[in-house]
């Protein structure tokens, strides 16, 4: 680099990020200083380099990693309800920056204004370690020119300039600054937010946390907190109770304090049942949290209530139950209890559970109706849907020009509309392991071998730039909400015939195709169960793929087909009208009737009839499944290389040995290891 390319330089810092982490970059660049503008005032662009610093062979290395960023550009004022005029305002990203690989982007100085405001986040896509991390370097420059090269000792990290001022965000810096900058208020609001497998709260959650702020005004007289736990990242094999159970210690022992008057719970696919557990351990161990704070908003999207067991394949069923994604996959695949001889998600469809979730405000389900590698609509919808409506509604969608599929394909027969939208079982099974990658070809089980399939896995289809600069052009997503109480299921049939045993409709195909007698009767007994005095809100929605991920804006912008059903949750639940009482108290039963009292009024031990909530299970090595035991091996070494090296430099200093601590500690976080 010259050293007229180094001048040009004004800003570089680098930095690393591991699982769950992201780094936020404000940006304020000032045009001029004073009221008057300068005659010779320039407007050339600002460019920015955002650069992956990881080695080339950590492009294969994707189950210690994947070694990959998401990052994204855009200005202070950017929303996306707002249409985006000129082109140079656009937002930029990089849904999947490689090892070794740079995104740049041009900061333009377009008009005439005293101060220009850019936002870039920069975030982790690790998925399996928490010991992995992925070092990048954010380079600005005033030429395009001087990000070509490297700029290691010509300059120190740091902005170079009086006009630009940088303001570094961590990943806690901006899930804990919301509120820390809100007036404090008596009352306080608690939104817990949970995440799937293979998922986190703090980045794969973050774009649903700040919308949920937004809605603040709408609460002068209370206050919102968001949080998301994250101590179950890489643990999300071991089974719903083990992340409920942690989840429920977290929000009652940490995060209570008296002015947390209501609750709210939301949560994406395997979250919804973590939430439900972690709700019935409250009521159990912590009787008296329900009767201090009011239970508001219970939300989940694309959560599989009944499992996944009838439209996979029975080697696939074989695999979930020999534990191939840990206990989770064993939970999802109707495996019973050893102690009672009951499937976990059929104990949870009913009380502790059900006596605390007919008190909460508001009961609402989000699924996908087509385009879900994951989680199909029949589980999503807990079974009963008016599946009719749903496919009509669908169809007037593509006939008004809404397309469902990434390559524009319709939904001209029903025949095209299985193969197009409806995941194939062994892909839905790779979704499993890897939740931000979707199969390449959607359309069926391809001819070629699996493994061949599972390796032809890409990067999600992007949104159209148009869905990103102009709010016009989205085409409504939501086909179907409604509230369903116990009188809309259909009754038992005789001969325990199920209630769409006889149904051509295509939506079912994944509920029916496949099936045996004892798995319908079970699943149908379930979500009977879950219906039982209870009314919920569902909506069906429409999106292109990958709709898992869309449907929660896992990342803000190539996810941001969802953009319209996060919209569509804050309007509903978050609109500041939490005190009429509407879909509440439908159901007999009371926390407080939960645990039996002495006849002095001392708390006594949890009755039998919920030991399968309060029995500690053996949490062996196997529970976590192949890619949790990656994460698990991977600290017990990371842990053992730092022991044993702060032994050597602790047995070198009392030797009377010249240790440099500073020079050890610099050696030992040098590229994120020893």
């Amino acid at each position: 680099m010259s050293h007229s390319d180094a001048t040009d330089v004004l800003y570089h810092y680098k930095s690393a990020v591991k699982i769950g982490e992201l780094e936020r970059y404000v940006i304020t660049y000032d045009l001029y200083d004073g009221d008057d503008i300068p005659t010779d005032l320039s407007l050339d662009s600002l460019w920015l380099k955002v650069k992956n610093l990881e080695n080339l062979t950590h492009r294969a290395a994707y189950l210690m990693g994947p070694f990959t960023l998401y990052c994204d550009v855009r200005t202070e004022d950017y929303h996306h309800s707002q249409k985006i005029y000129a082109s140079v305002d656009r937002p930029k990203y990089e849904p999947n920056l490689q090892a070794q690989q740079r995104c740049i982007a041009e900061l333009s100085l377009h008009q005439i204004k005293k101060r220009y405001v850019w936002i870039v986040d920069i975030v982790s896509q690790i998925l399996f370690s928490t010991v992995s991390q992925v070092a990048f370097e954010i380079t600005i420059g005033k030429t395009k020119q001087s990000l070509s090269e490297k700029v290691e000792g010509l300059i120190e990290n740091g902005s170079l300039s009086n006009q630009l001022t940088i303001t570094r965000l961590n990943t806690l810096d901006i899930w804990n600054l919301p509120p820390q900058l809100q007036t404090k208020r008596k009352v306080k609001h608690l939104v817990i937010l949970t995440h799937g497998l293979h998922s986190n709260a703090s980045t794969d959650m973050v774009y649903l946390m700040e919308q949920i702020y937004k809605a603040q005004s709408s609460y002068p007289d209370e206050q919102i907190v968001v949080k998301g736990y994250t101590g179950n990242v890489c643990h999300t094999e071991k089974g719903i109770k083990y992340m409920g159970t942690r989840l429920a210690k977290y929000i009652a022992e940490e995060l209570y304090e008296e002015p947390i008057q209501k609750i709210s719970f939301i949560a994406h696919s395997l979250g919804g049942l973590v939430q439900t557990f972690a709700i019935s351990y409250i009521a159990v161990k912590y009787p008296w949290f329900f009767q201090r704070v009011r239970p508001i908003n219970f939300i989940s999207i694309a959560s599989p209530f009944l499992g996944v067991v009838t439209d996979n394949p029975a080697y696939i069923n074989v695999l979930l139950s020999f534990g191939v994604i840990g206990k989770s996959g064993q939970d999802l695949s109707l495996e019973r209890e050893p102690h009672n001889g009951a499937p976990l998600l059929y104990l949870l469809s009913g009380d502790p559970f059900k006596s605390i979730l007919v008190k909460f405000k508001r009961r609402t389900l989000y699924m996908n109706a087509v385009n879900d590698g994951i989680v199909p609509l029949y589980t999503a919808s807990m079974l009963f849907l008016d599946y009719e409506e749903v496919l009509r509604k669908l169809k007037e969608l593509e006939d008004n020009g809404t397309t469902l599929q990434a390559d524009n394909a319709g939904i001209i027969r029903e025949d095209d509309f299985v193969g197009k939208h409806l995941i194939s079982p062994f892909n839905k099974f790779v979704s499993m392991l890897a939740p931000q990658k979707f199969p390449g070809d959607i359309s069926r089980i391809p001819k070629k071998s699996f493994l061949e399939s599972a390796m032809s896995t890409i990067v999600p289809p992007l949104p159209d730039e148009s869905f990103i600069l102009d709010p016009g052009s989205r085409k409504p997503v939501i086909v179907h909400d409604k509230v369903y109480t116990e009188k809309d299921i259909p009754p038992v049939l005789p001969d325990a015939e199920d209630a769409y045993k006889d149904s051509k409709n295509i939506l079912l195909e994944p509920f029916t195709i496949r099936r045996k007698d004892k798995e319908k009767s079970l699943e149908e007994t379930i979500a009977r169960r879950w219906h039982e005095g209870v009314s919920w809100r569902k909506v069906v929605v429409s999106l292109k793929p990958d709709a898992h991920n869309n449907i929660l804006v896992r990342r803000r912008f190539s996810n941001a087909y969802g953009w319209p059903v996060t919209d569509h949750l804050i309007e509903s639940h978050f609109d500041g009208d939490d005190n009429n009482d509407c879909m509440n108290n439908d159901y007999l039963g009371s926390s407080e009737e939960l645990i039996p009292h002495d006849q002095n009024g001392q708390l006594m031990e949890p009755n039998k009839d919920y030991a399968w909530i309060t029995r500690v299970e053996n949490t062996g090595l196997f529970n976590e499944g192949p890619t949790g035991m990656i994460s698990t091996v991977g600290e017990m070494l990371d842990s053992f290389s730092r022991k044993a090296f702060y032994e050597h430099a602790s047995n070198d200093d009392s030797n009377g040995g010249n240790v440099d601590h500073s020079r050890l500690n610099a050696f030992e976080f040098e590229n994120g290891g020893i």
